[in-house]
């Protein structure tokens, strides 16, 4: 009895090294793909500074490839998101689905990998945001290759941290500045990760924060520096402030 115990001890022990490996290797082929797609996507831009670089007293030169530059590291980055997110992501890295993951598993191993995955080309995405209003309009829109569901005119200020998976944004919303929307959280040493629903026009304050699992209605205004607590419900046409957030008032100017 004891030793069939202890073989079966050892065959668990065994699968769990097997599967830990097998993420690992998993990981290893996402890190390397992604490192040659970013490599590869942004040679453009190196032949042109080595083109600059041998051509230094070449005026005309400077002044076409400092208007190419912008046109070739939009179209670069646009590719990037494209092929990392589309292929690499999908390839290597799970879907991430709500629920309670201890930290010790694989698959919260592998999930957390997938959360700060967009990171990259959100970072790259940054360099537009000298063009704030265009910016904000568009990058919801960009970050729906990682999963993001936004309706149409959906307005994300700049500063704004926001995970791409499992977040929900009606049309014609408005997320303030510095404003944080997290579908995922420790909690007991767990991954929890859960949906984030934000309805149509709504305004969300800045410097806000939205958490797992909460759902806000239509119509709803989110006063500066609130926090929507975990899994809290916000009916529509309603105006909450606060930490965490309250109910005010009815949003009757709607």
């Amino acid at each position: 009895m004891v030793r069939s115990v202890q073989s079966v001890s050892k065959a668990r022990d065994k699968w769990c090294m097997y599967m830990r490996l097998k993420v690992k290797i998993r990981l290893g082929f996402y890190f390397f793909f992604t490192a040659v797609v970013f490599i590869s996507v942004f040679l453009p831009e190196v032949s042109l500074l080595f083109i600059i670089a041998q051509n230094v007293e070449n005026f005309w030169l400077w002044i076409g490839i400092a208007l190419i530059m912008p046109v070739t590291y939009f179209l670069s980055i646009i590719v990037f998101g494209i092929l990392h997110s589309q292929v690499i992501c999908k390839a290597f890295l799970p879907p991430i689905k709500a629920g309670s993951y201890s930290h010790g598993s694989d698959i919260a191993y592998l999930y957390s990998v997938a959360i700060v995955s967009p990171s990259i080309f959100k970072s790259m995405l940054k360099a537009f945001s000298f063009v704030p209003h265009l910016y904000s309009l568009l990058i919801g829109k960009f970050l729906s290759l990682y999963g993001l569901k936004t309706g149409k005119n959906v307005y994300i200020s700049s500063g704004t941290i926001l995970d791409s998976h499992l977040v929900s944004i009606g049309s014609g919303s408005l997320i303030g500045i510095r404003s944080i929307i997290s579908a995922h959280l420790t909690e007991s040493n767990n991954l929890i990760l859960s949906p984030v629903t934000i309805g149509k026009n709504v305004t969300i304050g800045g410097n806000s924060i939205i958490t797992p699992g909460a759902t806000i209605g239509d119509n709803v205004i989110i006063g500066i520096n609130s926090l929507v607590k975990k899994d809290q419900v916000i009916p529509s046409n309603t105006i909450y402030a606060g930490t965490p957030a309250v109910f005010i008032r009815d949003n009757i100017t709607q």
